[in-house]
Parts: structure tokens; C-alpha cells; sequence
């Protein structure tokens, strides 16, 4: 019976174990909306929203314009590898052709940071992902 048990417990441990490390190992998943702040003269704050599947991510940023309150969504594409983040995309309608490429990582607390490259050239940022509200 004492060696039943002993067993048991082993077994026990050995599969919370298992789980542990498996939650340590799985993937990040970075979709959701992210309050994004972009880092210039001031912190500009951008809404950025992804959705991930495997190592790829697509996603929607609201880039101010040069009009005072108004946004332009530009879709992005791109992939999470470990935790270094890629995304690009093209800036519809704009005056001459615009890409916006951001690259950044996520931190141990969930927060991601990186830089933003675009038409005015290349900036940092910082994102925190914004809770979903309690229904």
C-alpha cells in the first residue's frame, strides 16, 4: 500500500512537472489590441491589433497622419520567432508608395518593444497589451 502511494505521488509530481515546463516552453501569443507608444518628441499612442497563428502574425496599425486627430489603418504582415517580432506593410492611398516595418521583442512581462520605421524615418516603441474588459 506505502509503495502504491509513494508511486502515486511520483506519478503525480512527474506530470505537474510535464505541465510546468510545457507552459514555459509554448509559444507567445501576441494576438490581441496593444496600446502601442510611439517614441518621437513626445509619446505618440497608436492602436495596434494582432492576431497570431503559428509563427505568423497579421495585424492592423492606426498610424496618426499629418491632419491633426486622424488615422490611417495599414494592415501588416509578418512572423514571431522566439520572441523577435517582424511586421511590414503599405500605406494605402499615400502620395508616394509608404512601408511601415516594425521590429521588436517581447519581454518577460508581457510588454514588447522595438522600433518603427516608416516615412519619417525610424523610431522606438513600447506596447502593453490592453486587458479585455469583464463582461
Amino acid at each position: 500500500m506505502t509503495k502504491t502511494i509513494a508511486s502515486f505521488i511520483a506519478v503525480l509530481a512527474l506530470a505537474a512537472g510535464l505541465s510546468a515546463q510545457h507552459q514555459k516552453d509554448a509559444a507567445p501569443n501576441l494576438t490581441g489590441t496593444w496600446n502601442m507608444g510611439l517614441q518621437g518628441q513626445h509619446v505618440i499612442p497608436v492602436a495596434l491589433t494582432l492576431d497570431q497563428k503559428g509563427r505568423k502574425v497579421t495585424g492592423v496599425i492606426l498610424m496618426p497622419t499629418q491632419r491633426a486627430g486622424e488615422t490611417k489603418d495599414v494592415t501588416l504582415t509578418g512572423e514571431l520567432v522566439d520572441a523577435a517580432l517582424t511586421l511590414s506593410g503599405t500605406v494605402e492611398g499615400a502620395a508616394e508608395p509608404t512601408t511601415i516595418e516594425i521590429t521588436g521583442t517581447l519581454n518577460d512581462d508581457g510588454s514588447m518593444e522595438g522600433r518603427l520605421k516608416g516615412p519619417h524615418g525610424e523610431v522606438p516603441w513600447t506596447a502593453e497589451r490592453l486587458k479585455e474588459r469583464k463582461k
